[in-house]
């Protein structure tokens, strides 16, 4: 691995923390509280999200292109990054207008955040379908930490995938579970991106590259 495709992991992973991060703090201070009452904090976050999730594809988008490894993860990553920007940006752009409308704009919001949760459904099934094949590639570094975060990562995996494609059809229904298994899988598979970018790699007797520490 180069020295430029491990800062684009190691960039990968923070932005994937900062996903984390932000939708805790989400979660945290602005459950309960109203679109209007809360919209300096809320939009706030908002744009740090739509910024960290750009940043987050073409962070991936770039490692697609520098690591030759794990093509079709890093794709996943790049493209659950652009879903997720979008859904931050409807927020932010669309929700205020119809929360202020009160109950005639009711219609409207219910609509557009509908819309913005097709998004966040699908960008966390993919995130959780980037954990599952990281999880499996850091599994067989053959260390206890690689074992212990590729088998967390693999399952992780699996829920955010299977909760958040049966949230699709299902609108809010099943919201809280699969954005808890999207968050669970955003965490294994940030912390399964850092391992990998640590790895190093040495040549063979044929030229082929591979990873010294069995990531390869």
């Amino acid at each position: 691995m180069t020295s430029t495709a491990s800062q684009y992991l190691k960039l990968v992973a923070f932005m994937l923390f900062v996903s984390i991060v932000t939708q805790i703090a989400y979660v945290g201070l602005l459950a309960d509280v109203g679109i209007v009452e809360g919209w300096p904090l809320r939009s706030t976050i908002w744009a740090i999200e739509t910024v960290a999730f750009a940043v987050l594809a073409v962070a991936a988008l770039a490692t697609l292109a520098e690591y030759d490894r794990y093509r079709l993860i890093w794709a996943a990553v790049a493209i659950s990054g652009v879903l997720n920007a979008l859904q931050a940006g409807m927020g932010l752009s669309m929700f205020l207008p119809p929360s202020q409308a009160g109950d005639s704009g009711k219609l409207l919001f219910d609509t557009v955040l509908a819309g913005a949760f097709v998004f966040f459904f699908l960008a966390k099934a993919l995130i959780g379908l980037a954990s599952v094949m990281l999880g499996f590639a850091v599994f067989k570094m053959g260390s206890r930490i690689g074992t212990i975060i590729g088998v967390l990562a693999m399952l992780a995996g699996v829920a955010a995938i299977a909760l958040n494609i049966a949230a699709l059809p299902q609108g809010l229904t099943l919201v809280f579970a699969a954005g808890a298994a999207g968050t669970a899988a955003t965490l294994t598979l940030a912390i399964a991106t850092w391992l990998v970018s640590g790895a190093k790699q040495q040549r063979i007797g044929d030229g082929q590259a591979i990873d010294s520490d069995g990531v390869g």
